[in-house]
Parts: structure tokens; C-alpha cells; sequence
């Protein structure tokens, strides 16, 4: 084994780089989250396995593994050095993280303001055996979208800073279209990150069909000592299934989440309470092809009947195959991958795989004929039009404008 260097890459990279098949193997050992499944032994770039371990989220997850089977040749004794320190800084790293999602978890109590809590901190607490295992980077919050402002003004007067600069919703060409996310950084926290989510729960592109269902369903969990709404144990694995599916499965770390419901929990789960709300939201192929992944990636299944009933007619399936080929995404290298969460742009990356491979296409279908006389206020904000400007010339140019983008986007992809 090679000399292995201090350099650490970015925690959590959204990006995969190319690793060899041994590797692939073992960080699939470790992120399947099970202390009784043997480590494959193999002739290992230990190098290329610890980083591909912090790229991936999977440091905690690592280090209570290596820790579970105690002093051994096997991983080498410098690798397991280097999770150990690696770990240790990553603990303190995520103390100051908890301070300071417990100093805004415990003003928003205050506020009277419904929100959830989603990924990171949630499954910490409410999946994870221990928080220590699961690493994040940011606070994720979900509002109801007609609670914007008030979250707006609360974390603005905590002295965060939005990105965006939208104190209110922006105007809305239907009404299903809500945005998905907004990003608030508090410079004095080390530029700590809130990320607030509205009505698009699954980041579907639109709102969600039945988001007071998903609020109905929230279980209270104590994080940082502070009573905060989580989303049920059916829907945060529909959550988790959509996020990793948007993302292009470029960190296994998702998985891990994941597997922690379908193995340990699985007595808890109502799966007839999860095939209805998919039904619903027609969310069947994020989460059809996050579970099938799963269980090919980490050796972690889900009923087969459950499977059966979520999957895809043909066509989709065809498509999807053609966007995001399996052979691709298990490999675990790089791929190029599409955006299958709806907007009418770009053409080839995000609204033909979207109408070609998700659910929902009537909703969809309905937004682009608005999209060709829209209302006058969303007119106004896309083109940054002020209210005493003429608008009369830009309802003629609108689709002429659509038309050359995409026309451009065609000629681009074929020359």
C-alpha cells in the first residue's frame, strides 16, 4: 500500500470522480450501516477508499464499524488512523453545526411559526441509532408557502441573509408553482446555511398534491433539546427516495439513510400509508428506482410486492434508462444526468426528461399552455419589468422568445 497523503476531499461533494471497482465495494460495505456484514477483503487503494469515504458522507458510519471489529490488520492500521482523526474533526466540526441549529431551533419555538425539520438533523435523530453517525451541512426547514414571510422576517431579524431576495412568493404562473427552496447564510455562524422549503416537498417542481397530508402525518422529535416537527417515517423515505433521485445518486450516504428505515425500521412501516401517498403525489419513479438501487448497491430490500406496485409502465422506464443508465449509476462513476424536477427550462436537461420519466404530466402539460399567456404580474417579474412599463409587446414576444430558445438549444445539440 502506497504512502497516503493528508489531503481530505470536500466532505459530501455532489460530484463523483472515478474510483476502481474495489473501492466501489467496500464503500458500499460501509455504507450499508450494518456492523454484522463482513468487510470484503481486497487488495484496496486505502488512499482512494478514505476519500471516497468523506466524499460520501460515510465517516461516521466508517469509524463505527472499524471501532465495532476492533484492532485488526485488516483494514490497514494507517487507514483506520486516518478515519479516527478525520473522524474526530468532523465531531467537532458538527458540534459547532448543532450550536448553532439549536440556537435557531429555539427561536423559532418561540415564534409560533409551523415548520418540519428535514434531512440532516431529522434523520439524525429520528433514523440514525446515533446522531454521531449522520454528518450535514446546512438546516433544512419546511414552511407552508403562506408562511414565507413570517419565516422571511423571523430568520432575517436572527440576522440571516437570503440569496434570493424575496421577502414574499414570487408571482405564480399556476397555481401549483411554488419555488422549491430558499437559502439564508448568517455571516457571524461561519456563513451558516437555512435552507427553507415550501409546498414542493418532493421536489417535484410543483407543489405538492396533498401537503396538509404531509403535515398531518409529522411526528414530534427532540433535536438539540427542542420539540420540532419531523415528516413520518412513510414519508421520509418517499423524501429521501426523491432527493437522491433528483441528485443523480452521487452520494451514498443517501442511501444509508435509507436503508436505515427499510432493515431497522421496517416494523414501523405502513406500506399501504406509503403506496397511497405515492399514489397521490404519482411519485413512483424516484422512488421505485431509489429502492431498487438500494437494494442492488447495499443488499437492502423492500418487499416485492411493494416494488411491484412502483413500478414504472415501459415508456418510462425506457427513458429513464436512456437519461440514467443503471449500469452508470451503480457503477458509482461519473455520468452526466438530467434534472427530473420540472421547469420549462432547459429543454434537454430538465423539461423533456422531466415529461418523458415523471409522474404528473397533466399539471405539467397545463403549466406550459399557461406559459404562452401568462398572467400579467409572473409577465412582469421574469422579464424584471417595472408596473408602469407597457406589457403589450412582451405578451407578443414571450413565445417567440420561448421558441428561439429552444430552437437554439436544438441546433446547439446537433452541431
Amino acid at each position: 500500500m502506497g504512502r497516503m497523503t493528508m489531503r481530505i476531499e470536500k466532505l459530501d461533494s455532489y460530484e463523483r470522480v472515478p474510483i476502481s471497482d474495489t473501492t466501489r465495494t467496500l464503500l458500499c460495505d460501509f455504507a450499508a450501516g450494518d456492523v454484522k456484514r463482513p468487510l470484503h477483503h481486497l487488495d484496496a487503494d486505502w488512499e482512494e477508499v478514505f476519500q471516497g469515504v468523506c466524499r460520501n458522507g460515510l465517516l461516521g458510519l466508517t469509524h463505527r464499524y472499524l471501532k465495532q471489529w476492533g484492532p485488526q490488520d485488516y483494514p490497514p492500521p494507517e487507514f483506520r488512523q486516518r478515519v479516527q482523526q478525520a473522524h474526530r474533526t468532523n465531531a467537532i466540526r458538527m458540534a459547532l453545526m448543532y450550536r448553532n441549529v439549536g440556537k435557531v431551533l429555539a427561536q423559532l419555538a418561540e415564534s409560533g411559526v409551523d415548520y418540519m425539520v428535514v434531512k440532516g438533523p431529522a434523520l439524525a435523530y429520528t433514523v440514525y441509532p446515533d446522531p454521531a453517525w449522520r454528518a450535514f451541512n446546512d438546516l433544512d426547514l419546511v414552511v407552508r408557502e403562506r408562511d414565507w414571510a413570517a419565516m422571511h422576517w423571523l430568520l432575517v431579524q436572527m440576522g440571516f441573509r437570503q440569496e434570493e431576495d424575496l421577502p414574499q412568493p414570487p408571482p405564480k404562473l399556476v397555481p401549483q408553482a411554488v419555488l422549491y427552496e430558499s437559502k439564508y447564510r448568517h455571516q457571524d455562524m461561519g456563513w451558516f446555511l437555512v435552507e427553507v422549503h415550501y409546498d414542493d416537498i418532493l421536489n417535484a417542481g410543483l407543489a405538492s398534491r396533498d401537503v396538509e397530508g404531509f403535515w398531518q402525518r409529522a411526528v414530534l422529535v427532540d433535536v438539540e433539546s427542542v420539540p420540532v416537527k419531523a415528516l413520518s417515517l412513510e414519508d421520509q423515505l418517499i423524501h429521501l427516495c426523491a432527493h437522491a433521485h433528483y441528485h443523480g445518486y452521487t452520494r451514498l450516504n443517501w442511501f444509508s439513510d435509507m436503508a436505515f428505515i427499510v432493515r431497522d425500521q421496517a416494523a414501523q412501516l405502513d406500506w399501504e400509508r406509503l403506496l397511497r401517498t405515492i399514489r397521490i403525489e404519482e411519485a413512483q419513479v424516484g422512488v421505485y428506482y431509489s429502492l431498487r438501487f438500494l437494494n442492488q448497491l447495499l443488499s437492502v430490500g423492500v418487499p416485492g410486492d411493494v416494488l411491484a406496485a412502483l413500478r414504472p409502465d415501459c415508456f418510462r422506464r425506457w427513458w429513464h434508462e436512456r437519461y440514467l443508465p443503471e449500469e452508470k449509476v451503480l457503477s458509482l462513476q461519473p455520468m452526466w444526468r438530467p434534472d427530473f424536477s420540472f421547469y420549462f427550462i432547459p429543454l434537454f436537461k430538465r423539461l423533456l426528461p422531466d415529461l418523458l420519466v415523471m409522474g404528473r404530466r397533466g399539471d405539467k402539460l397545463r403549466y406550459l399552455l399557461r406559459l404562452l399567456l401568462p398572467p400579467r404580474t409572473w409577465l412582469q417579474d421574469y422579464y424584471k419589468l417595472s408596473h408602469t412599463s407597457r406589457i403589450t409587446m412582451h405578451y407578443l414576444l414571450h413565445p417567440l422568445k420561448l421558441t428561439y430558445h429552444y430552437l437554439a438549444e436544438v441546433v446547439t445539440a446537433i452541431f
